[in-house]
């Protein structure tokens, strides 16, 4: 075979080769020059066409290194723009009517001093994500640092509101949902990204609850309640409970700086402290219940619950009105204090009250006390509490 049958050979069993239009074009890109006209090429010489297959091995790679570049930048750019969509972050403050608007959201928190300390890089990546985030996290007000993303201005209070959210453990639930959805819709080659992503906020969440005192002014405790209410009083239980469960398993395995029970205890108090104002004509009461029942059906947390409710002073009986579970149980329909009817959702004006009235009003209560005795046979009937159940 000749040296020119040699050289084609070499140049057509490369794969980049078919980025080409022609055999031709591939083998003139190699050597750094611009592709030939038809007539150019006809008048090339024969020494031209005779080079070494040590050259055209050279040109071969470097065609190679080109594409696998071109390769790697794209795939950065859209691991950038999974990053964005996840956690609604961003170290790009350029104009946005230069940047491409698919697959960016519309409003993202600039990260101005993690920018300004990466030496020009504008993108995230899977070696700078973790530190974005908390830099995220540690921000007092994130919603005084939004951008637009795209060179649509409108008003997107939506946008904004899930972008600004200063609120620790909600915006990582937001975070954890948009990266599930991730999952199910990047590439092949972005899947391993995006799982790390989630994981990342599950560790996050993990973090934020071992360590409260560093994000300042919130009450995470009171935020991850908040959460498990909204979970259990609409359509997200379920996806709350996944979340949750995560971060339980994270928390079970790293107890060195606070223990599970130190981490659910303040949970537990905050959770008391609000029931205990509730009566039964607030329909807020039985989502309390119903996450009560939660608890008592999380093994960890239940264990955690039976340490909880003990009194200080097992032999004085009083003592237990004041626990958890004495709190639920002392809830009536009776008032609060005899013959204050102000704020009461029975009997408003008992005396102004007609006979037909009254009996709608015992009727209400009956159903009522009803929902509500049926809650604490549900709760009390698991083992292990059955026996709290007998003591009240």
């Amino acid at each position: 075979m000749t040296d020119q049958g040699n050289n084609n050979q070499h140049i057509s069993r490369n794969p980049f080769a078919a980025l080409f239009s022609s055999l031709a074009d591939a083998k003139q890109f190699a050597s750094g020059q611009k592709p030939p006209s038809v007539h150019a090429f006809g008048s090339q010489s024969e020494s031209e066409n005779s080079d070494s297959i040590e050259d055209n091995d050279d040109s071969v790679a470097e065609i190679s290194r080109s594409f696998l570049s071109r390769q790697e930048l794209c795939e950065q750019l859209n691991i950038n723009h999974m990053i964005q969509r996840i956690f609604l972050i961003t170290l790009d403050n350029s104009d946005p009517s230069l940047r491409g608007g698919n697959g960016i959201p519309p409003r993202c928190v600039f990260l101005e001093e993690m920018a300004a300390e990466m030496d020009g890089q504008d993108w995230l990546d899977m070696d700078n994500i973790e530190q974005a985030l908390f830099n995220r996290l540690l921000m007092l007000e994130p919603g005084n640092h939004l951008i637009y993303m795209t060179s649509c201005n409108a008003v997107n209070l939506s946008a904004d509101r899930d972008a600004g959210d200063k609120c620790a453990i909600p915006f990582l639930y937001a975070c954890y949902q948009r990266a599930k959805e991730e999952v199910t819709k990047v590439p092949e080659k972005l899947l391993s990204y995006a799982v790390r992503c989630k994981n990342l906020t599950v560790s996050n969440t993990r973090t934020v609850l071992l360590t409260p005192e560093i994000y300042i002014s919130q009450n995470v405790y009171e935020q991850l309640l908040d959460l498990l209410l909204e979970g259990v009083g609409g359509a997200q239980l379920e996806e709350v409970v996944e979340f949750v469960e995560e971060v339980i398993a994270g928390l079970l395995t790293d107890q060195e700086v606070r223990t599970f029970s130190e981490v659910i205890g303040p949970v537990l108090d905050i959770f008391q402290g609000r029931v205990k104002d509730l009566d039964l004509c607030q329909l807020l009461l039985f989502s309390y219940l119903d996450l009560l029942l939660y608890f008592s059906r999380q093994k960890d947390i239940a264990t955690v619950l039976v340490e909880h409710i003990q009194p200080k002073d097992p032999n004085n009986g009083l003592q237990y009105q004041k626990t958890l579970l004495g709190t639920v149980l002392s809830i009536s329909c009776l008032l609060k204090t005899p013959g204050v009817v102000e704020g009461h959702g029975f009997f408003l004006n008992p005396s102004r009250s007609s006979p037909q009235e009254m009996k709608v009003q015992e009727s209400n209560i009956h159903q009522v006390r009803k929902r509500y005795i049926c809650s604490m046979c549900t709760i009390f009937m698991l083992p292990g509490l059955k026996f709290h159940f007998c003591v009240f």
